[in-house]
């Protein structure tokens, strides 16, 4: 998947019946989450998930979406094998926004596809909030998760520290899941934790002061 192969793609989403469809970097991160699911996800399924409510408007352009998806879902996949790190997509927001939010969701969304989902593959769900935790900050969802949940948020200079914390850790964290979900689907064992678990009402090892459950566990 070349430059001119994303420009094309990109081209070719941006057209006003199309929409509904994710943008590049969702996209990137989508396909991430698709690569580290427990068990293989259907083109199918991926890409009526990409594609939203969006409808082709003829064969010949659902043919080169379609084979353009499938070589971005590849060269992803491949990327994350290699462990050479991605180089992310992300476009320019306004100020006060998260450039990587985008992204993030795009991953949740390819999360979200996954049967079965990653929290019943495994046998330790708090490694997989680990990996989930980057995306589920910068996103959003996590401080909109508090909200919803009448639970007091973070200080807006703890905020801070832990959007540049989710930052920092997001790539570690899509690769380590990356690799878990590898050794589920081809050795059907799931990668195990090396250092000891912090348990939900341990204090949280970032040092805040608060228990893990109320601060990075509480996505």
């Amino acid at each position: 998947m070349n430059a001119q192969d994303l420009d094309r793609l990109e081209k070719l989403l941006s057209a006003p019946h199309l929409e509904d469809s994710l943008t590049l970097d969702a996209l990137q991160g989508f396909f991430c989450a698709v690569a580290s699911a427990p068990a293989e996800i259907p083109k199918e399924k991926w890409l009526t998930s990409a594609m939203g409510e969006s409808k082709f408007a003829n064969e010949e352009e659902a043919k080169e979406i379609s084979t353009l998806l499938e070589a971005f879902a590849a060269d992803t996949q491949a990327s994350l094998a290699e462990g050479v790190g991605l180089d992310l997509i992300f476009y320019p927001v306004e100020e006060g926004e998260e450039e990587l939010a985008i992204w993030c969701d795009g991953y949740l969304l390819g999360v979200a596809l996954a049967d079965p989902d990653w929290y019943s593959a495994g046998d330790d769900e708090e490694l997989v909030e680990e990996f989930l935790f980057p995306a589920m900050a910068l996103s959003g969802a996590l401080k909109q998760h508090a909200e919803d949940e009448g639970e007091e948020w973070h200080t807006p200079d703890e905020e801070a520290d832990l959007m540049k914390e989710a930052r920092e850790n997001l790539y570690d964290c899509v690769y380590e899941a990356w690799q878990w979900g590898f050794g589920l689907r081809v050795n059907r064992e799931p990668v195990k934790r090396e250092e000891a678990k912090v348990g939900r009402n341990d204090p949280c090892p970032c040092g805040s002061g608060k228990k893990y459950k109320a601060c990075h566990g509480a996505g």
